[in-house]
Parts: structure tokens; sequence; C-alpha cells
């Protein structure tokens, strides 16, 4: 993976934070309803328990887990009826975004390069899914986190942006363990619909096109 594709950390607690979120992802560790201890943690990966208790204050703030005193952080899990309720939400915030970069005319040529560049990486992904269904799953959000985050970074709308990685960040569950290859040329059109959409500024259709194949007829089963 190049080093330009997605950020790097800067810091021992950011260094924490990645290998939690990764640990969360593949499911391997810290199901729904565990706990991750900070000493546990920090023996681990050789580090001071303070950049532990920052690095899960951080998961805490996105709403993956709830820090409960002289227990540990609990490892929060989402119902069917959440994850819709939270989706729906990030559509709406979504939408702000989309309307405030179309009504300014704030898409430049440069910006769609960038985007078409994530685009064709959703396509090559699929190989990586051949190799390993979690590593594909995990590839897979770190490219939906860096597509749809440099979206809402165009639009300059800080705290929407900001709203914005914390509803992901609560449906990152959901869409990790439900997307499949399967869902790969659904989701290739789904991503490319929007960069033509913004730079055509058609907001009817982005308002139209708004569910992604992966929240379509599945449930939320974090514990299977």
């Amino acid at each position: 993976m190049a080093s330009d594709d997605f950020p790097i950390a800067q810091s021992i607690t950011e260094e924490v934070v990645r290998y939690l979120r990764r640990q969360l992802l593949v499911r391997k560790r810290f199901r729904p309803g565990e706990f991750i201890r900070e000493n546990e943690v920090a023996a681990e990966l050789n580090v001071s328990r303070s950049p532990v208790r920052e690095a899960l204050k951080t998961l805490e703030s996105y709403g993956i887990v709830k820090t409960l005193p002289r227990r540990g952080a609990l490892v929060l899990q989402y119902s069917d009826a959440d994850v819709w309720e939270i989706y729906n939400v990030r559509v709406l915030l979504d939408m702000q975004v989309y309307e405030q970069i179309v009504n300014n005319h704030l898409m430049t040529d440069e910006h769609c390069e960038y985007l078409n560049r994530c685009i064709d990486r959703y396509g090559e992904i699929r190989s990586v899914f051949e190799k390993s269904l979690e590593e594909g799953q995990l590839e897979f959000f770190d490219l939906e986190c860096r597509f749809h985050f440099y979206i809402h970074k165009i639009s300059g709308l800080k705290w929407t942006a900001e709203l914005l990685k914390k509803t992901y960040s609560r449906l990152f569950q959901y869409m990790i363990h439900n997307v499949g290859p399967e869902d790969l040329d659904s989701i290739l059109t789904f991503h490319r619909n929007i960069v033509e959409n913004l730079k055509s500024g058609n907001l009817a259709a982005l308002q139209e096109d708004r569910i992604e194949s992966y929240m379509v007829g599945k449930a939320y089963r974090p514990d299977e």
C-alpha cells in the first residue's frame, strides 16, 4: 500500500487506535459485549498505558466502546434498528455535504481525478477478497473512508464532517462484516455515480441513489 494512499499515524496513540480498530474490524478479538483492558493492550504493544487510555477515549468518542471504571472499555453492539437509524443520519449529513459542494461549485477536475483513482481501487479490491475475505473487508473499509471523507473535506463543513466520521465509525462493524466480493460491482457503480452527479450538479440523483448494496437484505450479526 503506497504511503500516500491512507493517513499515516503521527503518534503512539494513533498507532494504538489503528491497531485496536483493526482488531475490532477483523473480529478476531474484542467482540461486542467484551472488554478491552488497558494493561493487556499496553503489554501486547510494549507501550505505556497512557497512549492506550487515550486511544480508548478516541474510540469512545466515536461510539465504538464505552469506558467503565475498573472494568475496561466495553465494545458496544448496535441492533438492526440502530444501524438503520445511524445510516439514515449519515445519508442526511451526506446530502448537506453534497448540497454545499454543488451550490458553491466546489468540485474541481483535481477532485474528480482523486476520487476516480479511489474508484479504480474499488475495482482492484476483488483480488484482495480472493486471497482473504477479512483483508478484503479491511481494505474496503479503509477505501470507503478515504473516498467519503475526501468529499466531506471538499465541502469545507468541518463540523458536519466530524459528525460524519462518528456515524461511519458506528457503522463500521456492520459495513465490514456484510460487504463481500459479490457487492463490488454495485459499489463501484454507486461511487462512480456520486462523482458524476457531484460534477454535473445533479442533487436529485444524489438524493435518490443513497443506499449501498451491503445495507440491503442483510442483518447485523457481529457475534456469529
